[in-house]
């Protein structure tokens, strides 16, 4: 497999796993707005998933949509991005 292959499905990982985060986001929020997560939580345990999936969802959206702080190299290796300071 070649660089440029791997560098596809790397892309293409990443954003299955963005799809992932927003389905569980958008299962939260039914919950939320139902009320059946008084059946399955108690509301500080809820509200901590609910962040947590909040955050997880950011970090794909910044690791596929390539403006987060770290971007892939061309062996889909996860890097620092660089920082301009001037």
């Amino acid at each position: 497999m070649n660089h440029k292959q791997q560098l596809q499905d790397s892309e293409e990982m990443a954003r299955r796993w963005h799809a992932l985060a927003e389905r569980r986001r958008d299962h939260f929020a039914d919950l939320y707005n139902s009320g059946r997560w008084r059946k399955y939580y108690r509301q500080h345990d809820f509200m901590a998933q609910m962040r947590a999936t909040a955050h997880m969802v950011d970090a794909w959206d910044k690791v596929v949509n390539g403006n987060g702080p770290e971007t892939l190299n061309l062996n889909g290796a996860l890097r620092p991005a660089r920082i301009n300071l001037f």
